[in-house]
């Protein structure tokens, strides 16, 4: 016989799972009429916390897990550094892990995070898959997913609207004249990828297939990609700063005048972005991670989004 979920409880009783912990763990900020509707829930259901669960650790541990892609990307480091100063004002810690872009690794990462009782776990998920999250929110603890928005309801996320902010970018070179394009994108399985390309589309108009270029997100797979390029386009839309980054230092390698014979347009607006020069789409990361942080605290299953900010420099 299937075993009854935290979810399934929280459902029947109307209310969110982490109400449910709360009754099960005794906590008086349960008013007693929502008490009464869980407790009643969870007898219908015949409902048995498993013992490992961690509402029924005794108490919080004080750790937040978060699970980025890859580290050494400015724009994972500075959710990062953000993540850890409110931690830090509210006497937490975080645990990170990096996945290397891999969803295996994600997978094994937050199981790592499970296995030593964090909290909640921060995400910045590949984005194809999310059954795992699903059953780690189903085992109790809180799933927060960073930049990437899932149809499912149960997932919590602080989300891009990447349609609207890559649409300002496309309607930008077309309204400066542009008619070539390359789109130099990550891997195109990932939702923030295809929406990226579909929203800089509807913006631009259509880009041929031999005019998208998939490689890996890193400056150096887009400087060696560019430098090898036989007809280098009016313009280039990069999935993120660093793409944009590597594609900037090939040109100026190849000897290219940046931003009049060919322009450049990244994505995130990181720190380095400014400093080099980058026009580029900007995520309001520290407003994002504040929102994220509320989310885990709070009880509650919450989807917010952001839009980018169309960010004018001399790339562009």
């Amino acid at each position: 016989m299937k075993r009854a979920t935290l979810r399934e409880v929280a459902k029947k009783a109307g209310t969110s799972m982490m109400t449910v912990s709360r009754v099960i763990n005794s906590k008086d900020s349960v008013r007693d009429e929502t008490r009464n509707r869980v407790l009643r829930a969870i007898s219908e259901l015949g409902y048995e916390p498993h013992k490992d669960a961690r509402i029924l650790r005794g108490g919080k541990t004080g750790r937040i897990g978060i699970v980025v892609s890859d580290i050494r990307n400015p724009f994972y480091s500075q959710v990062v550094g953000d993540l850890e100063d409110l931690a830090e004002e509210n006497n937490m810690a975080i645990i990170v892990s990096d996945t290397s872009k891999k969803l295996n690794q994600e997978r094994k990462a937050i199981k790592s995070l499970l296995d030593i009782k964090v909290d909640a776990i921060l995400v910045a998920p590949e984005g194809y898959e999310s059954s795992h999250l699903i059953d780690v929110i189903n085992s109790g603890t809180e799933v927060v997913s960073f930049g990437v928005h899932f149809e499912n309801d149960e997932i919590s996320e602080v989300s891009i609207d990447e349609i609207t902010g890559a649409a300002k970018a496309g309607a930008y070179l077309k309204s400066v004249g542009i008619s070539d394009v390359v789109m130099m994108m990550g891997n195109p399985r990932k939702f923030t990828t295809r929406g990226r390309m579909e929203g800089f589309m509807r913006g631009f108009g259509h880009v041929p297939e031999d005019r998208v270029i998939y490689c890996e997100v890193d400056w150096k797979a887009s400087c060696a990609t560019v430098s090898e390029m036989q007809r280098l386009p009016q313009a280039f839309f990069c999935y993120n700063d660093m793409m944009a980054l590597g594609v900037m230092k090939a040109l100026e390698e190849r000897g290219v005048e940046l931003g009049s014979e060919v322009k450049v347009i990244g994505y995130d607006d990181v720190y380095m972005a400014e400093i080099a020069g980058i026009t580029t789409l900007r995520i309001p990361i520290r407003s994002m991670v504040k929102e994220a942080f509320k989310t885990i605290l709070g009880d509650e299953v919450r989807k917010m989004v952001f839009t980018p900010e169309f960010i004018r420099r001399k790339s562009a």
